[in-house]
C-alpha cells in the first residue's frame, strides 16, 4: 500500500477511535451512574413504577451492551493502527493478498479480504 494511502487510513482510524472513545466515556458514565446530564432517570436506574423500572433496566442493559461492543471495536481499531505501524495493514491475514481499498474504507479494522472473510463465516456455520 502506498504511503499516502496509509497516512489517510491512519487519520481515519484516529478520528474513528476518538469518536468511539467519546461514546464509550458517555456510556461508562451512565453505567457507573455518574452525572444527571447523562440520562437523568436512566443514570439512576431506579423508579417507583414497575413498568418504568423495567424500561430503565432495559435501557441500562442496552447501554452496557453498546459499551461492550464499542470497547471491542476500539480494540480492533487499536489492532489496525498497530498493523499500520508494523507494515501489515491492508494485507489479508488469511491469504496475505492485498485487501481492497473499498473494503478498508468500509471497515477500517478489516484484517481479512472478502474471500477469506466469506470462507471464515461459511466455516463457522
Amino acid at each position: 500500500m502506498r504511503k499516502t494511502s496509509l497516512e489517510r487510513f491512519r487519520a481515519l482510524i484516529t478520528d474513528e477511535k476518538e469518536r468511539v472513545d467519546k461514546s464509550l466515556v458517555k456510556h461508562t458514565k451512565i453505567i457507573h451512574h455518574e452525572g444527571e446530564d447523562f440520562g437523568g432517570d436512566l443514570a439512576k436506574a431506579h423508579s417507583n413504577h414497575m413498568a418504568d423500572q423495567g424500561s430503565d433496566e432495559f435501557q441500562y442493559e442496552t447501554t452496557i451492551h453498546f459499551a461492550t461492543t464499542e470497547g471491542r471495536y476500539l480494540y480492533q481499531l487499536d489492532q489496525a493502527m498497530q498493523r499500520i505501524e508494523d507494515g501489515t495493514y491492508g494485507k489479508c491475514s488469511g491469504c496475505e493478498k492485498q485487501i481492497s481499498l473499498e473494503r478498508l474504507r468500509a471497515k477500517l479494522d478489516a484484517r481479512l479480504c472478502i474471500e477469506c472473510k466469506e470462507r471464515e463465516e461459511r466455516d463457522r456455520y
